[in-house]
């Protein structure tokens, strides 16, 4: 079975976190968590979707890499203090409110443990997604969105924003970069493959 090559940073940063407890927030395809888990982490992944929860666990279960597998709204997950030595939120984090987002990233800077690693990445107000809806919708928040069609928000970051959460003495900023990449995974009404502007970051605590 073929599994999706994983997230680039996370790949780069793999050999600096400690093989223990991780948390992958909107697991998607699966093709972090299953990374993970083949590189001896044990792995909790949540999703929202129950399309992708029923694939994950179909394709743990073919590969026989026991992953503990739940549908959760980020929004209701139970973070436990200092649990996690590496957290996941690869552009999962963008279809919450300005304000649930905030309070979610302090949930998981608690959760990481001493030494451990967060690893983030969501749509900047660069985005093109961003200056569609800005010029057709009124904002519910701070640069964040409803789509009522989709039944969903859309939450953007401005410049640094994303740098600006981690600033606190308790983490240090292993990489931090505001960019251009091709999305080839998301198949929308838009042209696919398509472009975004994305901040990501990978910090440690």
């Amino acid at each position: 079975m073929q599994i999706p090559a994983p997230f680039p940073l996370l790949k780069k940063f793999i050999p600096q976190i400690n093989k223990g407890v991780v948390l992958d927030i909107g697991a998607g395809n699966g093709r972090n968590s299953f990374y993970l888990a083949k590189n001896g982490f044990r792995v909790e992944s949540i999703d929202v979707n129950s399309q992708n929860i029923q694939q994950l666990k179909k394709k743990s279960s073919r590969l026989n890499l026991g992953l503990n597998i739940n549908k959760f709204d980020v929004r209701k997950f139970k973070f436990s203090t200092k649990k996690y030595d590496l957290i996941l939120a690869i552009q999962s984090l963008i279809w919450i409110r300005k304000s649930e987002y905030l309070k979610v990233i302090k949930k998981i800077k608690d959760s990481l443990k001493i030494g451990g690693v967060g690893i983030i990445s969501g749509f900047t107000i660069k985005d093109s997604s961003y200056l569609n809806l800005k010029s057709i919708r009124i904002p519910v928040e701070k640069n964040t969105f409803y789509s009522k069609s989709e039944k969903r928000f859309w939450q953007f970051l401005e410049p640094q924003e994303l740098k600006k959460c981690f600033s606190q003495k308790d983490f240090k900023i292993l990489y931090y970069k505001e960019k251009l990449v091709k999305d080839k995974d998301c198949k929308s009404s838009v042209s696919y493959p398509h472009l975004h502007e994305i901040a990501e970051i990978v910090v440690k605590k």
